[in-house]
């Protein structure tokens, strides 16, 4: 791709640092993400995350149709009761321009899966179409039903699951550039 160095340069934030190429077709989409959105998350149902998304089979179509995509690893020590919301809304915001920036380089078909679930709107209306921000809402990885762990596995991170609180853990951000 030949403007890598640009969009590499638009990742020369302290916060956006940690990335890595990969090839999208290496993204990890599995039956099992969706199950676990369905059945243990509290996001479940609100307006980018299941049922509000495509489905396992189109997802998996989705990430054929790019070339190039972009891991982006955030870290952070927290509570998980407290969860550290303001840092995460922060990292949305930083994580939209540069899909913004990038777009504006010519790669129309960009298109961001956000380190969380959306949380643009303090009350979310529960559906796409009655979403009070649509240009800026992004479904989170796990949304897509993208298994996370496997996915960076195979980019040649660790990830593990989180065992201890409070404790160190990481947010997962995916943007693919076409």
């Amino acid at each position: 791709m030949e403007d890598r160095e640009l969009i590499e340069e638009l990742l020369n934030d302290p916060d956006l640092s940690d990335f890595k190429w990969i090839d999208p077709r290496s993204v990890s989409v599995a039956q099992w993400v969706r199950v676990k959105c369905m059945f243990s998350c509290s996001d479940y149902g609100l307006g980018c995350c299941p049922p509000n998304t495509p489905s396992v089979e189109e997802c998996k179509n989705f990430f054929g149709e790019y070339t190039s995509a972009i891991l982006i690893r955030f870290s952070q020590f927290a509570d998980r009761r407290n969860y550290p919301s303001d840092w995460s809304k922060e990292m949305t915001s930083k994580l939209l321009e540069l899909e913004r920036r990038v777009f504006l380089l010519g790669h129309e078909r960009t298109f961001l899966l956000n380190q969380t679930c959306c949380d643009t709107c303090k009350h979310c209306s529960g559906n796409r179409v009655d979403c009070l921000d649509k240009k800026n809402a992004r479904p989170s990885p796990e949304a897509f039903a993208v298994d996370v762990y496997q996915t960076v596995r195979n980019a040649g991170w660790e990830m593990e699951v989180v065992k201890e609180n409070p404790s160190h853990f990481h947010r997962i951000a995916i943007l693919l550039v076409e």
